[in-house]
């Protein structure tokens, strides 16, 4: 398949001109596979939504260039700085309430975004690029496990993207842990690839103890109110 091409200078440049008109690629990242596009691109976070068969209430996450870009999508709290400054480059994403320049349709009526920095250099060389985070989400079908090899993603979404970047096997078979920091308490959203005993280091009062059904009932319970101001 013509439209899979290995990392290089010239591939990363063919990337951030298809991401930035609009189009979706398949990119590396510390974990999974994931399939990204601009976040100011509705047209293209819809595609990502119909080619994954992705829930229509399932926010895309933003992939940072550089933590300092974090207050410029979501309103962060000191802690949520700190943190981020603390962590990233790392497998961990962080729920803020989102700022107006967090598109809804990327976050689906939620008032929150999730962001994350990682260290692979793919994906952060292309929002440098472009000069906007990338809005993403694992490259598979909706429900199907993670992407840690670039077959599984040419196998679900091959026909559907425009371009797909291998860089061999992930380094991690995993999804990135999540914090939703917009509660009373800092909340674990997903347990993933960052050890959430390490997280517990520095909030040592985050929720654990809800399960994915229940995080997500608690979630939904904001959908249709107003971010912050």
């Amino acid at each position: 398949m013509s439209k899979i091409k290995s990392v290089s200078a010239k591939t990363i440049r063919e990337a951030a001109e298809i991401i930035s008109a609009g189009g979706t690629v398949v990119v590396p990242t510390d974990t999974n596979y994931n399939v990204v596009t601009s976040p100011y691109s509705q047209h293209g976070v819809n595609r990502i939504f119909d080619m994954k068969k992705r829930e229509s209430l399932s926010p895309l996450t933003l992939f940072l260039g550089d933590s300092m870009e974090f207050p410029r999508y979501a309103y962060t709290t000191p802690m949520a700085e700190y943190l981020a400054k603390r962590l990233w480059p790392e497998k961990i994403s962080f729920i803020c309430w989102q700022k107006p320049t967090t598109p809804s349709y990327i976050t689906r009526g939620f008032g929150t975004v999730a962001c994350t920095v990682h260290e692979n250099a793919v994906h952060r060389e292309i929002a440098h690029l472009i000069g906007t985070p990338l809005a993403g989400t694992s490259a598979n079908l909706s429900g199907t496990g993670n992407v840690p090899v670039v077959e599984k993603a040419v196998q679900h979404l091959g026909e559907h993207v425009d371009l797909i970047i291998d860089a061999g096997t992930s380094p991690v078979d995993d999804a990135n842990t999540i914090i939703d920091l917009t509660f009373d308490r800092p909340m674990l959203a997903r347990a993933g690839a960052y050890p959430v005993e390490k997280v517990l280091e520095l909030l040592p009062d985050m929720v654990v103890d809800k399960n994915k059904d229940e995080y997500k009932a608690l979630a939904k319970q904001r959908v249709g109110k107003p971010a912050i101001a």
